[in-house]
């Protein structure tokens, strides 16, 4: 063979495994410096900040270090995740203003699985970065990886839905009262439902600790009204598309339903979708988290009568803020509670416009 014709062939294929590399690493939602992920999302993207975000919080922290590294790992690719990721995006920002560079990896399995969060944590630990940020999978399970991450000499936080006190994490910046917002949606609901009457509960994915702690809150409150029964409980492990089925199944099956509570960010947009569909918008009192896009139009339209919307912008603002102090040796406090609002109809054009921006008259329904 000519040297020229082998030259070409090298060439060819040393491009393949280029190309290759690069999809692998789309797939896998990774992004640094602040850069997009180029991965499918399940739903649309945040951008925005609420009136929730802390106006007072002191940014006025001078870094002792000119680069940082930050490895950030949460629970699964979900449009939630990219309210936070505005919020971890505009901090870099404003660090890069005082000359400041955070260099972070933002990455999340297709599906939710602890035993990849625990890889993904050994990983970083390998790489050296200088912190690693959490939103913990299954707690029992990643506070032994976080522990291991620790004694090996890298700091790991942990961020967003829950928090694992008995570990060894340096702090948590996010929701810490899950269990309350799963007791507001109920209240909300049942009051709504005159107290009385059936209601069914989609329950998220099993083991994951914020969505246990909603449900405990929802079965919780409930028991609190005598005449209002509990027809089923079935578990949509996060999916928009089993959140139908479950829903239309229920249509089906308790011609009488009169509530419906949603403790994830996918199960009200699935329950909505199902109940509009089927004529009951407003008839089948609907109560459910966060912020999609989808879930504040159904929202505005009647079909959903509350949403509880998690400032989930302070989850990732704070959490860099917070990273960069604890890398250089600064106590912070061990836990920041970022707060949620009840939203209802008549603000939910606001939250629309706080979160979306322009960008939601070109994805409204």
């Amino acid at each position: 063979m000519k040297r020229k014709e082998l030259l070409s062939i090298l060439t060819t294929v040393l491009f393949a495994a280029m190309l290759f590399s690069g999809c692998k690493a789309a797939n896998k939602s990774v992004s640094s410096s602040g850069t997009a992920s180029t991965a499918a999302k399940a739903g649309d993207s945040a951008t925005g900040k609420t009136d929730l975000a802390d106006k007072s919080f002191d940014t006025s922290y001078a870094p002792k270090k000119t680069t940082y590294k930050i490895y950030c790992t949460y629970k699964n690719i979900h449009s939630w995740y990219d309210a936070i990721k505005a919020g971890v995006d505009a901090a870099v920002s404003d660090m890069a203003k005082k000359g400041i560079t955070v260099d972070y990896v933002w990455y999340g399995p297709a599906q939710p699985d602890a035993v990849d969060q625990v890889n993904s944590i050994e990983t970083a630990v390998g790489q050296r970065y200088d912190l690693i940020a959490v939103d913990v999978n299954q707690p029992e399970t990643t506070a032994k990886a976080i522990d291991k991450a620790v004694a090996k000499g890298v700091p790991v936080a942990t961020f967003a839905s829950s928090d694992v006190s008995n570990c060894k994490r340096s702090f948590f910046v996010g929701n810490t009262d899950n269990y309350g917002d799963g007791c507001t949606l109920a209240k909300a609901v049942c009051e709504k439902m005159g107290g009385k009457g059936q209601i069914a509960i989609l329950a998220g994915t099993m083991g994951a600790a914020s969505h246990e702690a909603r449900l405990k809150g929802f079965n919780d409150t409930i028991a609190q009204y005598p005449d209002i029964k509990i027809v089923d409980t079935q578990r949509d492990n996060d999916s928009v598309e089993k959140a139908i089925s479950i829903t239309e199944s229920w249509l089906a099956a308790y011609p009488d339903l009169g509530g419906i509570l949603c403790n994830n960010m996918s199960n009200p947009v699935g329950a909505c979708q199902a109940v509009k569909s089927a004529g009951k918008s407003g008839k089948i009192i609907i109560g459910g988290m966060d912020h999609d896009l989808r879930t504040l139009n159904y929202l505005k339209d009647g079909t959903l009568y509350i949403a509880q919307v998690q400032n989930c912008y302070d989850m990732g603002y704070k959490l860099i803020y917070y990273a960069i102090e604890t890398i250089d040796g600064v106590k912070v406090p061990d836990s920041t509670a970022v707060g949620s609002t009840s939203v209802y109809k008549n603000d939910a054009d606001k939250f629309i416009k706080m979160l979306y921006g322009d960008k939601a008259d070109a994805t409204a329904q």
